[in-house]
């Protein structure tokens, strides 16, 4: 019989292991016997040192694996994921990648990132409502998503908001404003999920398709009425695609 491996999935900024409580039961058990979503520093439960360093963060994560995973990663959480999965590739069997991204900002060489930083806007916010403000961009996220996704999001954002507002929410927002892992991609083997939304005006799916186009085992998903968090506003159709991806690759 094989034996399932270890699954680590790896929030996103301003979020933190919390946000990945409602798909967890969508998922077949046993994928869920093995299941590890730590705090990215400065975030939830986890502590802060003052540095915001992905490769860091990425290698220490690394050092905790023992077998081979399938990796998740949401938006920062998935530049996190690209780190390790590059650098350990022994450690990473399978990679998701959903609202994530290479790269933040656009430039001449790459005008899939953005113009504009509306987290800027956020970080300010969080600051000084955490909960209020969290709430308000949950919401806005599942605008297009069914009405018993949308019901659960006040308590999902107890749950996230109880910790008090990340320590590292602007030093997490310099990394990923500051990070390009476009020279990266090309070594990344393992066979790689992508997985965004129609709607997502954070990470919007161009950005996703310039990963499509760069990584050599990649699979496309777009759920079109999905915006920046797909596990939550379509958590059944996200559940259902990861794991026949998983037992694909098993």
């Amino acid at each position: 019989m094989t034996t399932t491996p270890h699954t680590l999935l790896i929030h996103g900024w301003g979020a933190n292991h919390h946000i990945f409580d409602p798909l967890r039961p969508q998922i077949p058990a046993p994928w869920q016997q093995h299941w590890w979503t730590p705090d990215l520093p400065g975030h939830g439960t986890a502590a802060f040192s003052g540095q915001f360093n992905l490769e860091e963060i990425a290698d220490q994560m690394a050092e905790q694996i023992s077998t081979p995973i399938h990796l998740v990663g949401w938006s920062l959480g998935g530049m996190v994921a690209l780190l390790l999965a590059a650098h350990h590739p022994d450690k990473v069997k399978s990679l998701c990648l959903t609202a994530s991204l290479v790269k933040l900002l656009a430039s001449s060489d790459y005008p899939q990132g953005l113009q504009r930083v509306s987290l800027d806007i956020m970080a300010k916010h969080f600051t000084t409502d955490y909960p209020k403000y969290m709430q308000q961009f949950l919401q806005l996220q599942m605008l297009h998503a069914p009405a018993d996704a949308q019901n659960n999001i006040s308590q999902l954002t107890a749950s996230i908001c109880q910790y008090g507002s990340p320590t590292a929410l602007n030093a997490a927002l310099l990394a990923l404003k500051q990070t390009d892992l476009r020279p990266l991609i090309s070594s990344i083997n393992c066979p790689v999920l992508l997985i965004y939304g129609g709607r997502d005006a954070i990470t919007p799916p161009r950005m996703g398709e310039y990963l499509h186009q760069h990584l050599p085992q990649s699979e496309w998903v777009l759920l079109p009425q999905a915006a920046h968090v797909p596990f939550l506003s379509h958590t059944a159709e996200f559940a259902q695609v990861l794991s026949q991806f998983w037992e694909r690759h098993k």
